[in-house]
């Protein structure tokens, strides 16, 4: 339970860090974000010998954080925020992209259905049983989400630049354009 920021995790991060975590209004999902990128720090420091408040870290063009230290070179990471969880990932690797979601409570908007489902897509995702499709739209949106960060672009890209299919038990599946990409679920 996390009602308030740490102290310690606000001493790792820097001035503007700080700053742009305290203007999250509901304190538990500011206190997770001071905790998730404190944690971030303290992993990229093990990994490459410095203090977490000394490790670099910068924004991209696409808002994705990138570590520009020498010894990070060959690491990636990931971080994603859902209501009360935050996950990181770390590893060598080129491109780590990782998402979090609560399954939705209605089923989408057409509007955002468009969005998200190529034709194809949108027509499996409508054959399944109205009681699976808000899962079904969660499991895509998560895999989609991912897979945008992992190529480095998060949600500037476009959902319909990765490509989803649906099994017969209605649950959504990457459909990779290279055979060198992984997926792996975690429910929790």
């Amino acid at each position: 339970e996390m009602d308030e920021v740490c102290p310690v995790d606000e001493a790792i991060l820097t001035v503007e860090e700080r700053a742009r975590y305290h203007r999250q209004r509901n304190p538990r999902q500011r206190a997770l974000a001071f905790r998730a990128r404190a944690e971030l720090r303290r992993m990229l420091g093990r990994e490459i010998g410095l203090s977490p408040h000394l490790v670099p870290l910068e924004c991209d063009g696409h808002g994705k954080p990138r570590c520009p230290h020498p010894r990070a070179a060959g690491l990636d990471f990931s971080v994603t925020h859902a209501d009360d969880c935050a996950m990181i990932a770390l590893g060598e690797a080129e491109g780590l992209g990782i998402d979090a979601e609560m399954i939705v409570t209605e089923e989408p908007a057409d509007e955002l259905l468009e969005i998200v489902f190529n034709p194809e897509e949108m027509e499996q995702w409508r054959a399944i049983p109205a009681e699976g499709r808000r899962r079904a739209f969660t499991e895509a949106w998560t895999i989609k989400e991912a897979g945008l960060k992992a190529l480095g672009v998060g949600l500037d890209g476009s959902p319909h630049d990765l490509t989803v299919r649906f099994t017969a038990s209605g649950h959504a599946e990457p459909v990779f354009k290279k055979s060198n990409w992984i997926c792996e679920r975690v429910n929790f």
